[in-house]
């Protein structure tokens, strides 16, 4: 039996027939499944969108988180590596449970949820296709070399006052010394995601799609 017992929705894709390349969507701190998940009727109709919520509680806030936090940028990795397992579960059952196509499954997150994205990635890199990691950070429980030759979009605030640009800096130079395909991108915003931002997304996966974009 699939192993979706992580909290998540799911947006069917617009256009194309199954199975249907997936984008698997990961907020950030204090947030839930549906926080990214408008972020679908901005992108190419024919992705089938999966967004995820992360299994902690987070203190404080009204929303969930992936781990703890020995400082920013840092996780506590025992609860990181927990949530990690989950998730590597959940990406290998997804195309058993929904139409999406194994060779085309994509990872998107946002902060806290980048870093997932990425640890995801570094740990299943042969079921992940692309890596979106949007003013994140690096997650130390990552294998950089596992990530050879894979394709990343990075992208990051210039004036981000929760994770200084540096921090999307150094996920551009760990994927690049790996060896990784890297498009990195820095917006005049802080931490969030703009519609310039947006849009290259939507030009970056069609591009690794090998299609033309749809609106």
């Amino acid at each position: 039996m699939p192993d979706l017992s992580l909290t998540h929705a799911v947006v069917p894709a617009r256009a194309g027939e199954a199975p249907h390349p997936c984008l698997l969507l990961l907020h950030g701190r204090g947030a839930d499944e549906r926080d990214l998940l408008g972020l679908s009727a901005a992108l190419d109709p024919r992705l089938l969108c999966v967004s995820v919520r992360a299994p902690l509680r987070a203190p404080g806030l009204p929303g969930y988180e992936w781990h703890g936090s020995l400082r920013t940028g840092t996780p506590e990795p025992v609860s990181m590596l927990q949530s990690l397992q989950r998730l590597r579960r959940l990406l290998v059952d997804l195309p058993s449970a929904y139409p999406a196509d194994p060779a085309r499954l994509f990872v998107l997150g946002f902060s806290q949820g980048a870093a997932m994205a990425l640890a995801l990635s570094a740990a299943e890199p042969a079921s992940v296709a692309g890596t979106l990691a949007l003013s994140g950070f690096w997650p130390q429980v990552a294998r950089a070399e596992a990530l050879r030759g894979k394709r990343a979009f990075v992208a990051h605030g210039d004036a981000d006052p929760v994770l200084p640009p540096a921090f999307g800096r150094a996920i551009r130079d760990a994927l690049a010394a790996a060896g990784a395909e890297v498009d990195y991108r820095e917006y005049p915003m802080g931490h969030q995601i703009v519609p310039a931002e947006l849009g290259d997304i939507h030009a970056w996966l069609a591009d690794r799609l090998g299609l033309e974009p749809q609106a």
